[in-house]
């Protein structure tokens, strides 16, 4: 590689990671403002953290989210707004589905305090504990696979197939 090559190659690969950071930061400002907006003590958020930590293996996440200090927040954390997010999207699935009830739904947009913390962390935890909603998601989670290894056979040959087959015995 010429070291004109590795120049436009380095000035490429920065370009790249100044657009994920733009768009990371884009994402963030969303999820920020989608965010619940109060007053909400350590204790409450703390509650919404436990119930969180509970329901992140479910999607296949081990690490566990860290607790918030014992402080007032007025808002929570973009991070913490895409889990809960996520949570949201499965768990609305699952309402549609008929796996969980209605009163499980996830609405973050009412949520102004203490109270309305501690009503989603009860939600999130239901949803943890229930057999149903495991199995939802782990039906799903083999759909999704189901649906790439489809992907993959359509785009291989039909000797790659044979092969990849094989391989699998």
């Amino acid at each position: 590689m010429t070291p004109d090559e590795k120049a436009e190659l380095e000035k490429l690969r920065a370009e790249a990671m100044n657009r994920q950071g733009e768009i990371e930061e884009s994402e963030d400002e969303m999820y920020s403002s989608a965010s619940p907006k109060g007053k909400f003590s350590g204790k409450a958020a703390n509650a919404l953290v436990e119930a969180t930590n509970r329901l992140l293996p479910l999607f296949g996440i081990n690490d566990k989210y860290d607790r918030f200090g014992s402080g007032a927040l007025s808002s929570l954390p973009p991070e913490f707004m895409r889990i809960l997010t996520m949570f949201s999207k499965a768990i609305g699935d699952a309402i549609t589905e008929g796996i969980l009830p209605e009163d499980a739904t996830v609405d973050l947009k009412v949520i102004t305090d203490d109270s309305g913390l501690q009503g989603l962390a009860g939600r999130i935890g239901m949803a943890a504990k229930s057999p149903q909603f495991k199995r939802f998601l782990l039906r799903k989670t083999s759909e999704e696979g189901t649906e790439e290894e489809e992907d993959v056979s359509e785009e291989t040959g039909s000797e790659d197939t044979d092969k990849l087959f094989t391989e699998r015995m």
